[in-house]
C-alpha cells in the first residue's frame, strides 16, 4: 500500500472533511446514541441535505471515520512498508507512529467495536484495512529477501500474516481497550518482528 493509495481513503473534499470533523466532535461530547444528522449539519455549517448527500445515516459517518483512521495508520506505517534502509530502525519508527495514530482515534475504534458486538476480536468491517497492512508488509519482507537482507526460508505471506496479527492483537488489548502507553511495547514488538524476519536461523 503506497502513500498515494492510502490518501484515497481520506476525505474527498473540504465539505466531507467538515462533516467528519463535526461528527467526531459530536461523538466526543454527546456519544453515538445522541448523534443525529441534523446535529452534524449544524456543527459542520452545512445543510442536512448536504450531509445526506455524503452519508446515508450516522453509522455510515462513523464507518467513514474508521476508514479515515486506517488511512492515517497506513501513512504512519510508511517508514517500514515503503522503506528500503535499516529495517530495525524503520520498524520501530513505523510502529511508534501507528500507535500514536491508534491513540488519537481510540474513541472511534472502541465505538465501532462496541457497535459490532466485538469483545475480544476485531470488528469484521476492519478486515479489508487489516489485509492492506498484511499485503504491504508481505511486499516489504519479500523485497528484503530478494535483496539478501532477510533469509528466504520463511514465506513472506506467512510471516506478514503472523506478525501483523501479533501487533494487531497487542495494540487492540493494550492501547485501544486498556488505554496503556506502549512505548516499551513498540520497542519489543519491533525487535520481535526484526528477529523473526531478518535474523538467520
Amino acid at each position: 500500500m503506497s502513500a498515494a493509495a492510502a490518501r484515497k481513503l481520506r476525505p474527498r473534499n473540504a465539505t466531507e472533511d467538515a462533516i467528519l470533523a463535526a461528527a467526531r466532535e459530536a461523538l466526543a461530547e454527546d456519544g453515538y446514541e445522541k448523534l443525529t444528522m441534523d446535529a452534524i449539519a449544524r456543527r459542520a455549517f452545512t445543510s442536512r441535505t448536504n450531509v445526506y448527500f455524503y452519508f446515508a445515516n450516522k453509522r455510515a459517518v462513523v464507518d467513514r471515520l474508521v476508514q479515515q483512521t486506517f488511512a492515517e495508520m497506513l501513512v504512519a506505517a510508511q517508514p517500514y512498508l515503503q522503506g528500503s534502509d535499516d529495517p530495525r530502525k524503520e520498524l520501530r519508527q513505523a510502529l511508534g507512529r501507528v500507535v500514536l495514530a491508534v491513540n488519537r482515534n481510540a474513541d472511534i475504534l472502541l465505538l465501532v467495536a462496541r457497535l459490532s458486538g466485538a469483545q475480544q476480536a476485531l470488528p469484521p468491517e476492519w478486515e479489508p484495512y487489516i489485509r492492506r497492512f498484511v499485503r504491504a508488509a508481505e511486499d516489504r519482507i519479500r523485497a528484503d529477501q530478494e535483496r539478501g537482507v532477510a533469509p528466504a526460508d520463511i514465506p513472506p505471506a506467512v510471516a506478514a500474516t503472523a506478525l501483523c496479527a501479533m501487533v494487531e492483537r497487542h495494540v487492540i488489548l493494550e492501547v485501544v481497550r486498556q488505554g496503556h502507553s506502549v512505548t516499551e511495547s513498540v520497542r519489543v514488538l519491533a525487535e520481535l518482528w526484526y528477529r523473526a524476519v531478518y535474523l538467520a536461523p
